[in-house]
């Protein structure tokens, strides 16, 4: 299963390019090499920019999108292959020989020619992947029935952790709670990168700062520009061509500002 394949999208947009969920008998590792890429498993969703990766292991129902023109390049893997990989399913952080490695190895006339490198390179890469670490841009999802509903209907309708606790039936004390215990983050941690997700969607769908201030319920440009560059180092306007890196999205960041 030493073959790097190359996938392409021809959606006009995420939600027309989404494919159904699905399995693969084998574990998948996917380089994004131009574009976004959405993923989605059961409890969590997350977001690819280029040059960051990702790791499916087999079994394990997923779905995703991608922008127009998004590039990937996927690597499949057998049981006894990714044996040794401890990788929670989801975003990584891509080395440079990763991203060398991927791109030599979708170079089929090289590949052909170079049978025994193939087989090393492809031994290095795995190597890689092992050793990768996580990437920040993922979303944890709830178990609790209360914080579901909170959460499947947030984007419509942006309100204070306490307004949200007297709709569902309980206490903003509780729903904290039940926050960190179903999530790992605090309700500010979790909603920081809930509107980094979102963010990153609507800067990829061509929106500027004014209209996604006003799309996620913040109450000026310059007021989202100030948080973006809090949480994630970099501009709005820079941020997709950025490389991908380490910066935590966790509670140094703050509290988030509270939409008007």
């Amino acid at each position: 299963m030493d073959l790097i394949e190359r996938h392409f999208s021809s959606a006009q947009s995420p939600k027309e390019g989404e494919h159904a969920p699905h399995r693969h008998d084998v574990g998948q590792f996917i380089l994004v090499r131009r574009g976004i890429l959405y993923g989605h498993v059961e409890r969590s969703n997350w977001v690819l920019k280029p040059g960051m990766a990702a790791w499916v292991p087999a079994g394990l129902v997923h779905w995703g999108s991608g922008s127009k023109g998004m590039e990937l390049a996927a690597l499949y893997l057998t049981t006894a292959e990714s044996r040794h990989f401890s990788l929670p399913a989801g975003p990584l952080l891509s080395t440079p020989l990763m991203v060398a490695l991927c791109e030599r190895l979708m170079d089929q006339g090289w590949v052909q020619d170079h049978p025994q490198r193939r087989q090393t390179m492809t031994a290095m890469l795995i190597e890689e992947i092992a050793e990768a670490q996580p990437a920040s841009l993922v979303l944890p999802l709830p178990m609790d029935a209360r914080l579901q509903r909170l959460t499947n209907t947030l984007m419509a309708a942006p309100r204070t952790l306490g307004e949200w606790g007297r709709q569902v039936g309980a206490s903003e004390r509780t729903l904290m709670r039940l926050f960190l215990r179903d999530t790992g983050l605090s309700f500010h941690q979790w909603y920081d990168r809930f509107l980094l997700i979102e963010a990153v969607r609507n800067l990829d769908e061509g929106f500027g700062n004014a209209r996604i201030a006003e799309r996620l319920g913040f109450a000026s440009a310059d007021s989202f520009g100030h948080w973006f560059r809090r949480v994630t180092g970099g501009s709005p306007s820079t941020y997709l061509m950025e490389k991908p890196s380490p910066r935590p999205l966790g509670r140094e960041n703050g509290p988030v500002p509270s939409p008007t």
